[in-house]
Order: structure tokens, then sequence, then C-alpha cells
């Protein structure tokens, strides 16, 4: 009997084969033989074609079934185009004329283009392209005597998926599985469920199956189950024993250290086992490389997100940096490689001789989406170049690999989830070669691993992390992109300001900047080191809008621009930056794209918005300076003092300096506080800072300067928090601050217009 890449690697041909096919008369019983062929049934020896009915009402036009496999499959074939509805019912009042045991129990109809499968007993339907044919090759397991275990159509993988594994975390952390072993284990439990949809194993659904037919329902045996296939996983089959029960024996042997480190045993519940089997039901088939930037978020504490400066991102946004910085390129030199062989070779050489590095990659969403442009613009090529050729060896024309792949990042779970995203993102693109090239392949066991670090990008020598003194020789373009944290200036730790003060030495002014100058400044270095070396390479991060403006922009950009000898070849203009995780923050970024001016290019494109959500628009410049316009090569500095006979000044903004006391955080607290003192609604106010505008919050404070002191008294609740903001700042170690406690009711510092 076949197995199920046999079949699968044969309905790649057969789907190829048929792509252009038309016309019913001339072609539907060769199709229907060469179908059956796919999974090595003899169309002679179980069915017929044109099987005359009796019992149809006279003048409907109809009497022969196109072909019945008397008591299991009928077929009804349409010229390409045809309405497939029309072919249903007429299969359905074939079915409901024919003898008892001569009904099928699964009926298929087609119009060389799609296919339509329904189950007579249920009405249940699936249809899907020809194409997809290799994909779909389960659904007709009926004609090789097997069952699909679970063949209810799934919602795709999005952000309810994410969150259903949050959900499965939760419960393992609450019931005290914690820490490395817990992310190690959703890590695995992600791969395990991606391979049970896209033909990671020979048959699809093992992990289910071995789920629900190998536990008990209680969960006792779950996770020692899990342990053992982990040990099965990771040792190769002509080392595992001879006895191996078969449920466990029909996996394949991984590799890549994905399950090679030993965890502690898992103790799972009844609840987390259906949880976990009801995470089986979805189709991972359908993942896209945003679901593990979203999955992350969603399992992630709110403090630690905020402590990391992290950000999840769109792929609209993600390519944004990537298509200026090398697929715009790629796309035209694919398309000047059409028709001539020696260029398409050359493109085909030049694919697996580029390196991209992330050096805040979070789960690996910049990473993910690169490698998978990478290879359709490989595949593509492959394809023109096979054109007409019979292919002896996928694994030997597909060169672009995720060894390519570079990635640093400070959360270990994360990094975790990107090294495991990359193979997943992988075998997703050997699946879409299978079908282009006719040929099955399965890239196991693991031979490659995209090289993602766990360590603090900030204090990592990058270009050690590249091995550049041994990879140079063979590395034609270093491309850095990424989306680095955001913390600001005053809101960084002391390590995290010594940091950017290690990086930024004898800087004036380096304490003005905001974290991710730091990743700016380092991949200027790594550049210029690479560029020594005679390779070509760019930068491209993605920042709030804050590096451009303000302060800031001198001691960052006279370093880059001046110091380190950088040009801004691209940018994006401010553009608000939409993520695929739910409660997204509203923030306000720019991307640049800059490299070293001695093999920059002439050309510039410089990327302007009407409003923030609107769609960029590309422009040609002369010169992108450091306030991203295109205008001369000037930069503000800071003055300590304001320009002789300026009639303007700038003011410092209110300040409370209460502890909180005085200011309500959200519309809850602030009504609840309304409720309990209603004589306080006229010492009310709304409050509007910087970070509230980014982030489209709305804050209420008390204010109180010239409440009478009689008055004051009649609200025991506004008195109870003036005298809170009293007792702190007589604590404070700064004399003003201590003789602002006289003044209790009012802000530290008050720049608020009067009358106002």
């Amino acid at each position: 009997m076949l197995t199920w890449n046999e079949i699968r690697t044969r309905a790649a041909q057969f789907a190829e084969r048929w792509q252009d096919a038309v016309k019913e008369n001339a072609e539907a019983q060769t199709f229907w033989n060469e179908f059956l062929a796919v999974y090595g049934i003899d169309r002679r020896r179980v069915a017929a074609f044109e099987r005359k009915v009796k019992g149809l009402e006279k003048g409907s036009g109809r009497g022969r079934i196109d072909l019945l496999w008397p008591g299991l499959f009928m077929a009804e074939h349409k010229s390409k185009g045809r309405d497939l509805d029309e072919a249903t019912q007429q299969a359905t009042e074939y079915v409901q004329v024919l003898e008892p045991h001569e009904r099928p129990q699964w009926v298929a109809v087609s119009d060389f283009g799609h296919i339509r499968l329904q189950e007579v007993a249920t009405g249940e339907a699936w249809q899907f392209s020809l194409a997809d044919l290799p994909r779909q090759v389960e659904r007709f397991a009926f004609l090789i005597g097997k069952q699909l275990r679970h063949q209810r159509e799934a919602d795709p993988v999005n952000v309810k998926a994410a969150q259903q594994m949050g959900k499965l975390h939760n419960l393992l952390e609450q019931s005290g599985y914690t820490g490395h072993a817990l992310e190690v284990l959703l890590v695995r439990l992600l791969f395990l469920l991606f391979g049970d949809d896209t033909g990671l194993w020979d048959e699809r659904g093992l992990f289910y199956d071995l789920l629900a037919d190998h536990t008990r329902s209680d969960g006792e045996d779950t996770g020692a189950t899990l342990a053992r296939l982990f040990q099965v996983l990771n040792t190769p089959t002509n080392k595992r024993q001879a006895n191996l029960p078969a449920h466990f024996a029909a996996f394949p042997y991984v590799n890549g250290e994905l399950f090679a480190e030993r965890i502690d045993l898992t103790d799972f519940s009844p609840r987390m086992r259906e949880m976990l089997l009801d995470a089986c039901t979805l189709d991972w088939g359908q993942v896209s490389p945003a679901i593990f930037g979203s999955m992350f978020q969603a399992v992630m504490d709110a403090t630690e997100r905020r402590n990391l400066g992290a950000h999840y991102t769109s792929e609209a946004n993600i390519l944004k940096a990537l298509g200026p910085l090398f697929l715009d390129e790629l796309h035209a030199m694919r398309e000047a490689a059409r028709g001539s062989r020696a260029k398409l070779q050359a493109f085909l050489d030049l694919l697996p001789r580029l390196r991209f590095l992330d050096p805040a990659c979070g789960s690996g969403n910049f990473l993910l989406l690169a490698f998978r442009e990478l290879r359709r613009l490989e595949l593509d090529a492959l394809a023109e170049q096979q054109k007409g050729q019979q292919v002896l060896d996928v694994s030997q024309l597909l060169r672009v690999n995720v060894g390519q792949f570079y990635g640093i990042e400070y959360d270990e779970f994360a990094a975790q989830i990107a090294r495991v995203a990359m193979w997943l993102a992988d075998h997703q693109a050997n699946i879409e070669a299978s079908r282009t090239l006719g040929q099955n392949f399965v890239n196991l066991p693991l031979t490659q691993a995209a090289h993602i670090r766990y360590d603090d990008a900030l204090e990592t020598d990058w270009a050690e992390h590249l091995n550049l003194a041994a990879d140079a020789p063979a590395l034609a373009h270093l491309y850095i992109v990424g989306n680095p944290p955001f913390i600001g200036a005053w809101l960084m730790t002391p390590k995290q300001r010594q940091q950017i003060l290690s990086i930024f030495p004898g800087v004036h002014n380096a304490t003005e900047l905001d974290y991710v100058s730091g990743w700016y400044m380092k991949a200027a270095r790594l550049m210029n080191e690479v560029q020594r070396r005679g390779i070509q390479t760019a930068s491209a991060l993605v920042s709030t809008n804050s590096i451009v403006q303000g302060e800031q922009v001198g001691p960052l950009w006279n370093s880059l621009l001046r110091d380190q000898r950088q040009v801004i070849t691209a940018a994006h203009q401010t553009f608000q930056w939409n993520n695929d995780a739910p409660g997204q923050a509203a923030v306000h970024c720019v991307i640049v794209q800059f490299q070293p001016a001695a093999t920059a290019p002439a050309a510039r494109t410089l990327y302007t918005y009407s409003t923030p959500k609107a769609a960029p628009m590309g422009q040609a410049a002369r010169f992108i300076n450091a306030y991203l316009v295109d205008g001369p090569d000037v930069i503000v500095t800071k003055r300590s003092k304001p320009f002789p006979h300026h009639p303007y000044r700038m003011n410092y903004g209110n300040k409370p300096t209460d502890n909180g006391h005085l200011i309500f955080q959200n519309k809850a607290e602030y009504e609840q506080f309304l409720k309990d003192e209603p004589g306080a609604a006229p010492y009310i106010k709304p409050m509007l800072d910087a970070q509230d505008f980014l982030s489209g919050k709305t804050r209420w404070c008390l204010w109180l300067p010239d409440i009478d002191p009689a008055e004051l008294r009649k609200l025991p609740k506004v008195l109870e928090r003036v005298q809170k903001v009293r007792e702190f700042r007589l604590k404070s170690t700064a004399a003003p601050t201590r003789k602002m406690a006289d003044a209790p009711t009012r802000f530290f510092y008050a720049s608020h217009p009067q009358g106002s």
C-alpha cells in the first residue's frame, strides 16, 4: 500500500498535469482513471463509467452516472467553469434511485479546476481547488479503506487560536507547571499541532489520534504520554526499540534539538487534556507568521510586555520595511531574468548567499516574512527553469534555507517560538514547492535551524553571532531589519541607561537618547565592518517617531551620519503602527533605512502619509535628512538659552508630584469616586499627557489650586487624598518637593493658563 507521502507526490503530479483541462466529454474518464491511480487503485477493478440509471423522470435529460464504485463512491464531471451545485443535485438524484446495495457513501463532483466531496449520510461537504489536492488527499482516505479522524472543517488558526493556547498556558501555570519547562512544552505542542495538519508525518492526525485513543479522559497519563512522544521524536528510527507501540513508531525522527532537552513531567487535568484536543481540531495548516507574535502576546503578562518594550507587528507593516530594503530589488532582478537561462541561474545562485539579522526578533515575525518571500522568489525562478523537465529531487533544487536567518532576543520564550516558527515556515514553503514542482518534499529530519540567540542584543557581539569570520566568503549581502523595543529616555532602568551611554561614549547629550538608539548605533558599526569585508549591507529599523524629533536628533543622527558615515536611503514618515495583537496600542512610528555612504545607491525613496492611517505614497528624493524630509543636511541641536530677543518661551508642563493621589487612572476609578463624593464634580478635570495621547487614553485629575479650606473640609474623600499628597512630599529628599508639602492641593508645577 502506498504511503501518504507517496500519494501526495502523485497528487501533485496529477494536479499539474490536469491544470489546463477544459472539456468534459473529451477528458473526464481519463481524469478519474488517473485520480484513482493516485491512490494506487486500478479503476477497472472497482468502478464503471456511464452507469445507466433507471427511475428518473422522463425528459430530465439525465440517465448515466459518470463514475460509480457500487456501495462506496460516485463521481460526476462537468466542463471547466460549470456550476458544481447543478452537478451535486444531479448526483443526489442518482443516489436516490439506485438499489440500496449500490448507493455510494461518498459523492465527488469536479469541473477539472475544483473538486467537491460530499458525505451522503451527513450531507457534509468540502470543496477545494485541484491545485490544493496534495493537501487534501486524506479527504479520500475511504478509497483505500482508511478513516479520516477529524473531518469537520476547522477554523483557520488566528488570534482566537493563539488565545486558546494562552488559556492552556494559564491552566498549566496555575497548576504549578511554570517557567522554562512550560515554555518548552508550549513550543513543542505548537510544532506537533502544525505537523498534524500539514503532512509533516506520513499520516495526518497522528498527534490527535495519540491523545484521543491512547490517553485516559481524566488526563492522568497525558503528561507521561507526551514525555514518551518527545523521546521518540528525538530518536532516529533505526535506534528505536523493536517493540515500540505502533502509535509511537508512526512518528518520524525530527532532530533539530527541538525535543532533545528533558523537561519535568506535566500533570494534566481532564480540562487541560480536553483543551489540547480542541486545539487539534483547529486548522493549524493555515497558520500565518503573525500568529506567532500574537500567541506570544496572548500568553505574556502585561507588565512583562511593558518591561521588554515589546511591539507586535502586522504583516503589512513588516513589508513596508522589507520592500525597499531588499524585496523590491529582488523582484526587479527576477523579472529581468525571465527568458534568460544564464540570468535565471545567476539569480538562483545569489539567493542562498543572502543573510538576514533581526537583533530584536521577538517571536520572529520579520525573519518569517523575509524567509517566506525569499522562498517564493526562488520557487518562481525554479518553476521557469524546470518547466518541461522531470524533477528528480526537489531537495537538491531548494537552496534558500532557514540557516541564512539570524536573530537575537531578550526573552527566552520568544526566542524558542522564533526558532520553531522558522521550521514551520520552511515546511509551509516545502508544501508550496511540492505543488509547483510536482514532487512531495518533507524536510525531516531537520538539518538546518535559524540562528536565534537568547541574549541581550546591546551586550552581544553581532559579528560573532553571524560568524562573519568564517561565513564572509559565501556572503553577498547582509540585511539588518527589525522593530527594536521602545523605552523612552526617562523610562529606562539604570542598567539600560548605562548600556546606551557605553554605546555612545563621549557623545554630548547621550542621556536624551531613547533605548532604541542603541540598535541604530550597533547596526551602523556592524555594517561598517561588513563593508570592509567587501559585502553589501543595509539596515531598516522600525522606531517610534521620537528619534527624528526634538532633542535626541542631535546626539543620535550626528553620531550615525557624521561619525559612522551612514546615509538614509529610504524612509517612511510618521504613520500609525497597527499590529495583529488583541488590544493593540496606537503607536506612531517611522521606518528608517540606512547604510554606509561609500556603497549606498544614488536613489532615495521617501514614503509620506496624508494622515497617520493613510496608505504610503512613495516618491523619489534628492536627500533624506535626519528629520525624514527631502531637505538640507541640517541638524538642530539643543540650546540652554533662547535666541536673543526671541518673543516666545517654552514652558514646562503640569507636574503633579503626588504619588498618584490627585489622578484618576481610568473612567471606572473616576466614576466610582464621584459616586462616593458627588460634591467633588466641579473640581475634577480631564487630563492628557503625551503618553495618554499616544495610546488614546483619557485620565482625570483633582484640580484644586484655589479651593476654599472650608469647602475642602466638606469633601472628606478629597481631603483624604490631599493629606496623602502632603505626606508623600514631606518624605522627599528634594527640598523643593518638601516645600510644596505646604500646598498639597496644587500640582508641584502648574503651567495651566489662567481662566482655562
